[in-house]
Order: C-alpha cells, then sequence, then structure tokens
C-alpha cells in the first residue's frame, strides 16, 4: 500500500474568497478522498465566531482541517512582511504539532512562511507557482520593473524554485519559460486551473429573453482589458444586433459599463450581474460563448484563466486574447475558440464572424465538453496529478 502524505497548504487568501473554494478547497477534498491528510492555513478578514465554526464544520466534513489567520491589509509592505512572520511560525507548530510531512505554498507569500517553516521542521516544501507575480504587477501598471517590490518579490520566487521538493505551475508556456533545461525527470508539475464540472449543472430561466448572449465571468481590471472586451463586443454586435452581453462579476461594475458607454453599447444590450458560486452553470449554459481577455505581457504566460475551463464545461465556444497562457494551443488546436491577435476594429470584425459561426454550429458545444474535460477536468487532470506528486513525496521520505 502506497504511504499518503500529511500535508499544511498555505494559501494567502480568505476562505471567503470563491477563488479558494474552486481552485484550492475542491483541490484538498479530492485528496483527502485519496488518503491525504490535508490541514488548510488562510488569511482570513474578522470573521464572527458562529461563521468560522460552520466553515471549520464544513471543511471537517470534507476531510479538510481549517485554521485561519488574520490577514492585514496596510501598511501594505509592513502588513505583509507581519503576516509571513506569523504565518511562518504557526506553520511550524502545525506541522510539530500534527506531525506532517510536506508544506504546500499556493504562490509567493506563502512561499515565505513555508520556506522558515522548511528550515525549523526539515519537512518537505511544495512551490505551487500560481503566476508570474511580478511581472503581472508590472503589466497591470501597479508595478515598476526594477522598484524595491519588484526585486524582493522575484527574489522570493527564485529562492522558492530553488528550495522546493516539487513545483507546480499552471502552464506548459511557464515551464518552457522558465525551465527550458530541465529534463523528464526533474520535480515539476504542470496542472491547469481545472473546473468541478458537477457545479455547471443549472437550471435558471435565460436572461435577454431568446436573444444570442456573450458571457463574461469574473474579477474586471486593467489586466482583464475590459475596455477591449467592450469594444469586441460593440463588433460583435454589429454583426449580429440581437447579440447581448452577460457579465458575472465581483468587481466595480461602474468600469466595464464606463467602457460599454465608451463604445456605445446601449443599456439594453447587457447586464452586470453577480452570480453565486453554485449557480454559475445557470447562467452559463443558456449563453452563445464567453470571452476571456488578458493584458499582453510576460505575466499571461503564467496565466490559466478558471473562466475558460467553465465556459468550454458548459459548452460554450471561448474567444481570448493572444499570448494567455497554453490558450493559443488549445483553442487552435482543438477548434472550441477564437484567437484575438489584433485588437483593431477589422480584427475585432474577423474574431466576431469566426465566433459567431463556431457558436451556431450544432456539433460545437459537445465538442467543447469533450475538450474540456479531456484537458481541465478536476476529477480527471487536476486530482489525479496532486495526488501523483502527493504520493512520490510520501514514498521519498
Amino acid at each position: 500500500m502506497r504511504r499518503k502524505l500529511r500535508s499544511l497548504y498555505i494559501c494567502y487568501l480568505s476562505l471567503e474568497d470563491p477563488l479558494v473554494h474552486t481552485q484550492v478547497v475542491a483541490y484538498l477534498e479530492g485528496l483527502a478522498r485519496r488518503g491525504h491528510t490535508l490541514h488548510l492555513l488562510t488569511f482570513d478578514p474578522e470573521l464572527p465566531a458562529g461563521r468560522r465554526r460552520a466553515l471549520r464544520d464544513e471543511l471537517a466534513g470534507r476531510g479538510i482541517t481549517w485554521h485561519s489567520l488574520r490577514y492585514h491589509k496596510r501598511p501594505s509592505l509592513p502588513a505583509t512582511v507581519y503576516d509571513c512572520l506569523v504565518g511562518a511560525l504557526v506553520a511550524t507548530r502545525l506541522i510539530r504539532r500534527h506531525r506532517l510531512d510536506a508544506v504546500h505554498a499556493r504562490n509567493h507569500v506563502p512561499a515565505v512562511c513555508s520556506m522558515i517553516a522548511q528550515h525549523l521542521t526539515r519537512c518537505r516544501f511544495i512551490f505551487d507557482l500560481r503566476g508570474l507575480m511580478a511581472e503581472e504587477y508590472v503589466d497591470a501598471g501597479r508595478w515598476r520593473r526594477g522598484g524595491l517590490p519588484y526585486r524582493i518579490t522575484n527574489r522570493v520566487q527564485r529562492v522558492a524554485i530553488r528550495r522546493a521538493d516539487h513545483v507546480v505551475m499552471l502552464t506548459e508556456a511557464l515551464r518552457r519559460y522558465l525551465f527550458a533545461d530541465a529534463g523528464p525527470d526533474a520535480p515539476l508539475t504542470v496542472i491547469p486551473c481545472c473546473v468541478d464540472f458537477a457545479r455547471l449543472n443549472g437550471s435558471r430561466e435565460p436572461v435577454g429573453g431568446n436573444r444570442s448572449t456573450m458571457v463574461y465571468v469574473g474579477k474586471f481590471s486593467g489586466r482583464y482589458m475590459e475596455r477591449e472586451v467592450a469594444q469586441f463586443f460593440a463588433a460583435a454586435r454589429a454583426l449580429e444586433p440581437n447579440l447581448f452581453f452577460l457579465v458575472l462579476t465581483q468587481s466595480d461594475r461602474a468600469a466595464i459599463e464606463r467602457e460599454l458607454a465608451e463604445a456605445q453599447v446601449p443599456q439594453s444590450a447587457f447586464e452586470v450581474t453577480q452570480s453565486p458560486p453554485g449557480e454559475i452553470g445557470g447562467y452559463l449554459e443558456r449563453a452563445g460563448f464567453g470571452v476571456s481577455f488578458y493584458q499582453p505581457g510576460l505575466g499571461g504566460v503564467a496565466c490559466s484563466p478558471t473562466k475558460v475551463g467553465e465556459y468550454l464545461g458548459a459548452g460554450l465556444p471561448v474567444i481570448v486574447s493572444a499570448g494567455t497562457g497554453d490558450l493559443d494551443e488549445l483553442l487552435d488546436g482543438e477548434g472550441v475558440g477564437v484567437v484575438v491577435r489584433d485588437f483593431s476594429a477589422t480584427g475585432y470584425q474577423a474574431a466576431a464572424r469566426e465566433i459567431l459561426a463556431l457558436a451556431a454550429d450544432p456539433n460545437c458545444a459537445a465538442h467543447c465538453r469533450a475538450v474540456a474535460r479531456e484537458r481541465l477536468s478536476l476529477e480527471r487532470v487536476g486530482i489525479p496529478r496532486y495526488d501523483r506528486l502527493y504520493s512520490e513525496l510520501a514514498q521519498s521520505q
């Protein structure tokens, strides 16, 4: 019988963040079902005692022991340093108390906590590199390349990669960029953002009547190109006057509404709303296609948008911007979407014709779902790859 890993997973997000449930808890639950012991440490705002008990009981029912630390936001750098130090001390205590074999860091801040705990406990260290954080902030215009935050973040990344017993990343493009000389036996695993397709089943009434619908799911900020999304929708609507745009976002709705107004899209042609995670399938199932643009730049090499798996799993072809992780290869190779490489009126019109034709193809939905299950399934791809990684580390103890 294979030995199972006993691991502490550190995530510098709140358990209340929907992303944590789809991209952390869902994976850990799958690993717990396969016999591994999982502890989860998150950084949360102040939560009422009753809410904490409910969350702890919910995770316990899914095989996960939850620990929570208070998240500090300001002043930014000192607050993050403080959280790192407290997180490292708590992680060390948890590893010793529960006799854990490994610490699993989700991105850069947890990597700092984990490396300190690794040094103090001699446990194994898994670095889950969710993106090129420094480059993403530069691409978004929030950091200056070469500035202090940029240098610190890249330094953490280099040291974490060097010290990790295993590195996980989201895309083959990032593997080629960072580890071009690594052989096939290198301790590296690519695991894209995967989707639990069971939660995409929906039953809500259509939005926008019987009109064709372009849908967007997720946060809107500068790196998600709300201006270009609005411009593309206007171009597509010129070809398909009944096209409707449904935006499901937790971000401030003013940004996308402002860009749609600038693109001369009437208010009757779009809706900006929110969806509880369990109801997302009800919105997707009657859309025509999904959109996912990402700011061009080096940060995009590491990007694996969860929304793309959700779109494809719901049977929707996808339109994306070029250079986003492995999506160029996925969409072009599998015929499940369109890659926009020309952000001009002419480029938008050409891409719109292609995606509207795909959405009208009666065979497209089944093909999209099949590709999603083969390439982006939580049960077929995400959990098995983590299970293999965990089991190999456990066997090498």
